[in-house]
């Protein structure tokens, strides 16, 4: 049974990643910037931080991560840390490029001088593409980043593609458009939305400040996408993969669905907020993702409407924040 080490286990991917994992009766590590459970709050929401052996580790820190790949005989190593705010890269770009390439270079090199026989997985992004190029997005579409985040990834992605080609190291990309779960921090649009949404419900007579609710992206269930991440790491020969539900539905949809759900017209409570509005955003996002379909025996099993459902009765407390059936 082959070791499992995620780097960037405390975010909502590794969280879901580990559970998907340990349900499997793997043995998996992780890495966080602390050991504190306080600290590592979905691991204690999805009941795992007791199986998880958590080790306090930046994710640039390759003599740290060495000495766990070394001493735990790891073989499987998904690379899933880094900042993931679109909009704070704006405001933070050098610190988004530094934790974004870095961590990849860092891993990557390890693997090609000291542990060729562990494989890696990058958890690359959907935003490396511009919708000004054409869609659907495909592994084939090429990168046009225009956000700082989105560069970063771009760059990210090349060099595990440079690693594979060059070196013959066993890395591949999941290249994720946005997904979402009860785990998702409130700074991303839907999370915010819907909590919103149920404080008022509940009273609350705030007016929701938003940006561009005219944009359209593919969003899918973030338990459907761990589960692509190993079979890609799984996969008989390294390779980057759309993970993607296939369908594009736009924030004014999102808020639709909510306001149905609570029972309200939460449109009338939400305002653009130009303070939000990006300088560069695409207005359509849409992806294929018919090669992980057909390589892998992938396909995302949630639907938007179904998706959205999930997370308002996670919010009103009809269902455990943690679910990932």
């Amino acid at each position: 049974m082959a070791a499992h080490l995620i780097i960037g286990v405390s975010g909502q991917d590794g969280a879901y990643l580990a559970a998907d994992l340990l349900a499997d009766g793997q043995e998996v590590f992780g890495t966080s910037r602390t050991q504190d459970y306080a600290s590592l709050p979905n691991l204690v929401r999805l009941g795992i931080e007791q199986a998880v052996r958590v080790s306090r580790c930046d994710a640039h820190d390759g003599s740290t991560i060495g000495g766990l790949v070394e001493r735990h005989d790891i073989r499987r190593v998904y690379l899933l840390a880094g900042q993931s705010s679109v909009g704070l890269s704006f405001t933070k770009p050098v610190e988004t490029h530094q934790g974004i390439v870095n961590p990849a270079l860092q891993i990557l090199e390890l693997i090609r001088t000291r542990f060729p026989h562990t494989r890696l997985l990058y958890a690359g992004s959907g935003e490396v593409f511009d919708a000004a190029d054409g869609m659907p997005f495909t592994e084939r579409s090429k990168h046009s980043p225009k956000s700082p985040y989105a560069a970063a990834k771009s760059a990210a992605m090349c060099l595990v593609d440079t690693y594979r080609s060059a070196y013959g190291v066993f890395a591949g990309s999941a290249i994720l458009f946005n997904h979402e779960s009860p785990l998702r921090p409130s700074s991303f649009v839907i999370p915010k939305i819907i909590s919103a949404a149920a404080r008022m419900a509940h009273g609350s007579t705030e007016t929701l400040q938003l940006g561009n609710v005219e944009v359209f992206r593919d969003w899918g269930w973030a338990p459907d996408y761990v589960k692509a991440m190993r079979r890609i790491i799984e996969h008989t020969h390294p390779d980057d993969f759309v993970i993607a539900s296939g369908e594009s539905h736009s924030i004014r949809e999102v808020i639709e669905h909510v306001g149905r759900y609570f029972g309200f017209d939460l449109s009338a409570r939400c305002r653009t907020s130009t303070e939000l509005l990006r300088p560069f955003d695409s207005p359509v996002v849409t992806a294929d993702p018919s090669k992980a379909k057909s390589v892998l025996g992938w396909h995302a099993s949630v639907r938007f409407a179904d998706l959205i459902r999930r997370l308002c009765e996670a919010y009103a407390g009809g269902a455990p924040a943690g679910t990932i059936a």
